[in-house]
Formats: structure tokens, C-alpha cells, sequence
């Protein structure tokens, strides 16, 4: 409670200071030394505010446009602020490049195919997914990643599509694939004051599960609707009761490592528009190699295929 009551200190004084600094930008008559003086006895009485400057350096550098424009950015997880170095950078890329359709075999194209390697061997190694376990798919954000597992995954009649309350809308449409199919749709209800998943209505849910049927259970790491952080150890639980786990990383792994060396849910979820802010729309889908061989893709597209005939039946 102490530590609370410190950070809400600070964050009062913070504030004082910001009103302090646009009372002098408003009315130039506002004595500065006062100001400076005023100041001054802040730091001393609150010496942690100096740790933080390498934040307002960063922020002065990389977020100069919220100073100049006057905005105040509070929704992180839900999209992340891009810095200049990241659009400079990119156009640099460009600038000093021709890249090609990586499905290809000239020498543009395999020097784009060359850099998506690249970033995908330091995703990987970023999430430590073993490339002998993990298959890492770019997708155009975490909306298509899911959407992919639900048109494709293997539902029954007698399989089970299992949900928390507090999922992402986007994983919450897999249902309209699990019914489509026949699947049963069960959500497992969260609990006021904490908005945690009821322990014992999931276990019980948990333990029902048909041997021998693909069922699909579904969670966010970290939840979208109250931020709460939902155990990874639920991902082991209900793969040993025979479930495959789809674990909603987006609103997670912009602020949290997830190591899956230790983890290890058969389907992840990841939005780089969360982490990085930019190029917008981009996500991935880390899927272990065993789960996604269960997957049947209703269509193909583009570079997926190496034949395909307009008279035929197959493609190859």
C-alpha cells in the first residue's frame, strides 16, 4: 500500500509540474526563478523523478510530435506510439534496396526472401520458439492469425470451442467457424471484484473433454477487457486433458516476454502493430508443428501453391 500511495505522490507532483511549466508558456509574466526554484526543491524531495530521464530524452527524441501537438497517449497495448528512428529507418531500407515478391527466384525477390528469414529467425528467437517446434507465419495482424486457426481448424459435431468471457472480439468470431461446423460453444464466466475466470467452473470444463476430439481451448494472456494476466499454466492443464490451446498474445507482448521454451500453447497469437505502433496491420501466428498439421485450409492463394490448373480439380 505504501509503494501506492508513493506512486500517486509522484504522479500528483508530476502533474504539478506539468501545470507549473504550462503556467510559464501561457502567462510570461510567471517569475521563472520561482519556477526553478520551485522545481529544484521537487527533485530534491523526490530524487526517483531523475531515474526517469532517460524516458523524457526518449520521448523528446522519438515522440517529439506529442510535445509539439499536445497530446497525451494512454492506450499502449491497444496500439503502440511508432518512433522516428523506426520511419527513418524504414524508408532507408527502401531507399538502398529493390526488393521482389519472396515467392520468386530473381535476385530481388531472394533478397526480399532473404530478409523475411532474417526477421523470422529473430521472432523466433525473441519468443524462444524452438524452430524444431514452432512454425512462425506472418499474417496481415493478429485478427488474420486467428481467423486462420478458425477457418481451418478441425471442428466436429463433437468437438468444444471454450472461451473465457474477457476474449478479444476477434477470438471470440472462431466461434462462428466452431458452429458452422456443429462444434458446442462454451464460455467460462469471470468474477467480480477481480474479473478473474472462475477456477473451478474452467477445471470442471476442462476435464470434460471428449477423448480422441480436436476441442479447442481459448484465452488471452493478458485480458483486452481489464487487463488482468491470466495464468500460462492453464496452457499445460488443459493439454493434458487433450486440448489444443489457442493463447491471445497481442494485448500481452507488447510489455511481457513470452518464453516458449517454457510455455507451450499449440496456437499464439501476436500483433506487431501493438508492440512497434508501425507498419500498421502486421502480426504473426506461432503455431506448433504438431497442431498445425491438424489444420485444413478451405482455399488457397497467391504464392501457397507451386501449380494449379483452371481445368483440373487439384493443386499441387
Amino acid at each position: 500500500m505504501s509503494s501506492i500511495r508513493a506512486l500517486a505522490d509522484r504522479l500528483i507532483h508530476k502533474r504539478s509540474e506539468a501545470t507549473f511549466a504550462t503556467s510559464a508558456t501561457i502567462r510570461p509574466q510567471f517569475d521563472q526563478c520561482q519556477f526553478a526554484a520551485t522545481f529544484e526543491a521537487f527533485r530534491k524531495a523526490y530524487p526517483d523523478y531523475d531515474s526517469t530521464a532517460v524516458l523524457d530524452r526518449l520521448r523528446a527524441t522519438e515522440y517529439a510530435r506529442l510535445d509539439q501537438l499536445g497530446r497525451v497517449y494512454l492506450d499502449y497495448t491497444g496500439g503502440s506510439l511508432y518512433a522516428e528512428s523506426q520511419l527513418s529507418q524504414h524508408q532507408e531500407l527502401l531507399r538502398q534496396n529493390v526488393f521482389g515478391n519472396p515467392h520468386s527466384q530473381n535476385l530481388t525477390s531472394l533478397a526480399m526472401t532473404t530478409l523475411v528469414e532474417q526477421v523470422r529467425t529473430h521472432i523466433s528467437s525473441y519468443f524462444n520458439a524452438d524452430p524444431d517446434e514452432y512454425t512462425l507465419i506472418f499474417t496481415s495482424n493478429a485478427s488474420g492469425a486467428l481467423k486462420l486457426i478458425g477457418e481451418s481448424y478441425p471442428f466436429i459435431p463433437e468437438s468444444t470451442y471454450l472461451l473465457t468471457f474477457d476474449n478479444h472480439n476477434s477470438v471470440n468470431g472462431i466461434r462462428e467457424f466452431a458452429r458452422a461446423r456443429g462444434a458446442t460453444v462454451c464460455y467460462i464466466p469471470i468474477a467480480a471484484p477481480d474479473l478473474r475466470v472462475d477456477q473451478h467452473a474452467l477445471s470442471a470444463t476442462l476435464s470434460q473433454a471428449r477423448p480422441g476430439v480436436h476441442n479447442l481451448f481459448a484465452y488471452p494472456a493478458q485480458s483486452n477487457f481489464s487487463g488482468v494476466q491470466h495464468p500460462l499454466e492453464w496452457i499445460a492443464a488443459a493439454q493434458a486433458y487433450g486440448w489444443d490451446v489457442l493463447l491471445d498474445a497481442a494485448a500481452f507482448a507488447p510489455t511481457n516476454r513470452l518464453d516458449l521454451s517454457r510455455w507451450h500453447p499449440d496456437f499464439v497469437d501476436i500483433s506487431f502493430y501493438k508492440i512497434f505502433g508501425y507498419p500498421t496491420g502486421t502480426g504473426c501466428l506461432l503455431a506448433r508443428k504438431a497442431a498445425l498439421r491438424k489444420l485444413r485450409r478451405p482455399w488457397y492463394a497467391g504464392g501457397t501453391i507451386t501449380f494449379s490448373s483452371v481445368l483440373g480439380t487439384g493443386t499441387t
